[in-house]
């Protein structure tokens, strides 16, 4: 499936109508988006737990956000990056924030009365413009909350932004609707709506939609544009295998084509067979290493068990401990032996809680022994013995790091999402 890397937005244009260029995400209530940022995002009352990713063909592209695509690529494939939550959900976190209809009241009062105040100061000049800007005081005046709300749905009913009102004003008569596309200047959001949050607009929207409206935080082009890694744990949990298990088995993929050029060479066998061995403790201490730098539980485990940290420090020197925690971390298991499989399998399991298959720990035991007597015995025991390998032993060998490495893969996979530190509301 393809990933669209550089889809262009309809409203990302500047003031003077040229081309915006950067990645933009979006914050939408029933596809109507409500405000953009440019580079970064900011996820708002979503949750981490709100993530989607989203398959699509661009036929569905919402076209107040995307430009429509050409005939012939409606029936190709994109994938948005989504926060999704219901109205019903994100009302609920507005209104434990302290934001609902009688603070929308509020605040569109407050801006009504700024707006009037400014009219008033235009109107003072003699000028014809001022003039007419003058006239719309009596209408501010006389308009009430629930009069812009109707205005805001036909907005919305009929997908009209500030990108497409040229195209759509000589429709409407409305003044409350001329209003709201009075100025190319909204402040905190992008729409016209006299309010002065976020949660403003938000609140509104929602008086106007059905109460279990879909609510959208896009950062699909921040993803694709590489702004955003924050669905790295999602995208790895919904592929066959993480990250690390592909580089693991690109490193066994090109031992195996060696394998095939010169496959009664013992000398290469020998090589090979010392290399797989390398690409699964590559795998098992980069797969570690991660899970530690990057998860808040199993970092905190880790300190817990490891002897390492077991030392007393001053409530003064907490901070400073804290302050180089991560580096100490890398040091820590920089200098593990991840050939070691009685520790380390010990490890996995106190730590990442994660098994390795028990019929395979004595086979690898015993493969683990002739590396370490390939790489630093010149291919001898210690006993001056010489370790035989054929490239058969080389294929079995790979076999069983493989079926072992995806056992460990799969539970690590499986356990990627079990974190999330974000209120349960």
């Amino acid at each position: 499936m393809d990933v669209p890397w550089a889809r262009p937005q309809p409203q990302s244009v500047d003031h003077q109508g040229s081309a915006a260029v950067g990645s933009y995400a979006q914050i939408t209530i029933g596809g109507y988006p409500i405000v953009s940022t440019k580079n970064y995002y900011d996820r708002w009352y979503f949750r981490k737990k709100d993530r989607v990713i989203r398959a699509r063909t661009k036929a569905q592209r919402n076209l107040l956000i995307w430009c429509a695509p050409e005939l012939h690529e409606e029936q190709e494939d994109e994938i948005d990056y989504l926060y999704v939550a219901s109205g019903s959900v994100v009302r609920r976190r507005l209104e434990l924030a302290g934001y609902n209809r009688e603070t929308l009241e509020g605040e569109f009062k407050e801006h009504i009365t700024h707006w009037i105040a400014d009219l008033e100061d235009i109107s003072l000049y003699d000028e014809e413009w001022a003039k007419e800007q003058a006239k719309l005081i009596p209408i501010l005046k006389a308009s009430s909350l629930d009069d812009w709300l109707k205005s805001l749905k036909i907005v919305v009913d009929e997908g009209i932004t500030n990108w497409n009102w040229d195209q759509r004003k000589n429709s409407h008569s409305d003044p409350l609707l001329r209003l709201l596309f009075a100025s190319k200047e909204h402040g905190i959001h992008d729409t016209g709506f006299p309010c002065t949050t976020l949660e403003g607009i938000a609140v509104a929207m929602l008086e106007i939609m059905p109460v279990e409206v879909e609510c959208l935080l896009d950062i699909t082009a921040l993803v694709d544009g590489g702004w955003a890694n924050s669905f790295e744990d999602l995208i790895e949990y919904h592929s066959d295998f993480t990250t690390f298990y592909e580089v693991f088995s690109t490193a066994i993929e090109d031992t195996q084509s060696l394998i095939v050029l010169a496959p009664d060479n013992n000398t290469l066998a020998r090589l090979l067979y010392a290399n797989v061995i390398t690409a699964m403790e590559t795998y098992l201490s980069d797969t570690f290493k991660k899970q530690v730098l990057t998860r808040e539980s199993i970092r905190r485990r880790f300190v817990e068990t490891n002897e390492v940290f077991k030392e007393k420090i001053t409530v003064q020197d907490i901070f400073r401990k804290l302050a180089g925690l991560s580096e100490e971390l890398v040091r820590t298991i920089d200098m593990m032996s991840f050939h070691n499989l009685d520790k380390i399998t010990g490890l996995y399991k106190a730590v990442l809680d994660t098994q390795f298959p028990s019929p395979n720990i004595s086979d690898l035991k015993a493969a683990v022994e002739n590396r370490h007597n390939i790489v630093h015995r010149n291919g001898k025991t210690p006993q001056g013995k010489s370790i035989d390998v054929s490239m058969e032993d080389v294929g079995t060998l790979i076999e069983l790091v493989r079926s072992t490495v995806q056992h460990i893969d799969k539970q690590i996979k499986d356990g990627l999402l079990d974190e999330d530190n974000d209120d349960e509301c």
